[in-house]
């Protein structure tokens, strides 16, 4: 138990992890004629298609992850953990000089990045577990057995990921329940 102790202690003196995050976002043009037909505009304009349903923000997220390790003959344990998470969100952009629709539009669009940064927070949440909970784990006996152990416990996160994403959908209605649907506005 003692030279168990001690490994942990060694290994956390000698181990790193590194997220690294890259957001970007990626806009579609939007310009109504008016506040009447700003709902249509965004619908025409917006590049989101899903089930033939339109929406009018998405985040898109790749999480990948790099491992080190250090092996002697009685085991292996990872010394470096490197996460990567590319963010990308599609958003609209006003192009419009009218009050009314920049009113509106003032009112509804925070709404709208809110929910959508929600995504990316939980994929970066996602990133930070998936660095830590690989470096947290343990030797294996050989550096094989500790990569297929390490892939296994990253591909479950995004896993859950997956679901979070999915249940925040459903908890929001897609961003309605945080008035990020445009026609609450008008």
């Amino acid at each position: 138990m003692k030279v168990l102790l001690l490994i942990s202690i060694f290994l956390s003196f000698y181990s790193s992890a590194e997220t690294k995050v890259v957001e970007s976002t990626l806009f579609y043009e939007v310009a109504p004629a008016s506040k009447g037909n700003l709902l249509e505009t965004v619908n025409s304009a917006s590049p989101i298609r899903e089930n033939g349903d339109v929406f009018h923000g998405y985040t898109k997220y790749e999480i990948n992850w790099r491992f080190w390790w250090k092996s002697n003959s009685k085991q292996c344990a990872f010394t470096k953990v490197e996460t990567t998470l590319k963010l990308k969100y599609t958003m609209p952009q006003l192009r419009s000089s009218k009050s009314d629709v920049k009113v509106v539009w003032s009112k509804w669009y925070p709404n709208l990045e809110i929910h959508e940064k929600g995504h990316g927070k939980l994929a970066k949440d996602t990133a930070y577990k998936i660095d830590k909970n690989l470096l947290s784990l343990g030797p294996k006996a050989n550096c094989n057995l500790l990569e297929k152990a390490g892939n296994k416990l990253a591909h479950k996160l995004m896993g859950e990921l997956k679901k979070s994403s999915k249940q925040y959908d459903l908890n929001t209605n897609h961003g309605e329940t945080q008035n990020a649907w445009l026609y609450l506005h008008l």
